[in-house]
């Protein structure tokens, strides 16, 4: 099963029962809660917040952090186009909840969509 199967998303980001488009944070944060909920897949996000809340401030998708640690904890090493599954990181949850296919691509958005609403989770009111 892939991850869109499991949270009832089809190609072009549509919700398998309603036809609705949905948006990026709306998909990765049903796997969020699919893959056991903010705190369990946070466990995988390869900062530390302090680092997130920072890079938050200047590129809301964290393209500004080390890509290659997000990699790592979506599950892939990587070497240009070249991906390989490592079966460590999130594999360790889709294995739990019966993933069997996944893209790094995926994995990534998952993590950074976990960070970004760690990140909001966590912040103090003024």
């Amino acid at each position: 099963m892939t991850i869109h199967e499991a949270i009832g998303v089809k190609c072009c980001y549509i919700d398998a029962k309603t036809g609705e488009r949905l948006s990026h944070s709306d998909i990765y944060g049903r796997a969020i809660e699919f893959l056991g909920g903010l705190d369990e897949v946070a466990r995988f996000i390869p900062f530390p917040m302090e680092t997130i809340r920072e890079k938050l401030k200047s590129d809301p998708h964290l393209n500004n952090t080390d890509m290659s640690r997000w990699d790592w904890a979506s599950g892939f090493v990587c070497d240009g186009i070249d991906c390989r599954p490592t079966g460590q990181g999130l594999w360790m949850l889709y294995r739990k909840h019966g993933i069997t296919s996944a893209s790094n691509s995926e994995g990534v958005s998952i993590l950074k969509e976990a960070a970004r609403r760690l990140a909001e989770r966590e912040e103090v009111p003024a």
